[in-house]
């Protein structure tokens, strides 16, 4: 399932950028069957945005719940998490 999730940052989009790109942090998705298909931020809306394709919505929970301190690391707000499943 493709899906678009958009959330505030509390460390800046850069920081944010540098840690999403460590090599832990692809492990992680790439064990997952997590494929980034694109991610940007807007300064309109001070707000990051990433396109990804997950096998179900249960995965994504479990890897974020296992991998919390690399969502802590990288300054993810996520009490400001949004999700928006895209129909093929």
């Amino acid at each position: 399932m493709k899906q678009v999730v958009n959330a505030k940052l509390t460390k800046g989009y850069e920081h944010w950028k540098s840690e999403f790109e460590k090599e832990e942090s692809r492990k992680v998705r790439s064990e997952a069957g997590i494929t980034i298909i694109g991610y940007g931020w807007s300064p309109q809306t001070e707000r990051l945005y990433v396109v990804h394709d997950i096998e179900s919505m249960e995965v994504l929970q479990k890897v974020m719940a296992e991998n919390q301190h690399l969502l802590d690391k990288s300054g993810v707000d996520m009490t400001s998490m949004e999700f928006v499943n895209l129909e093929d």
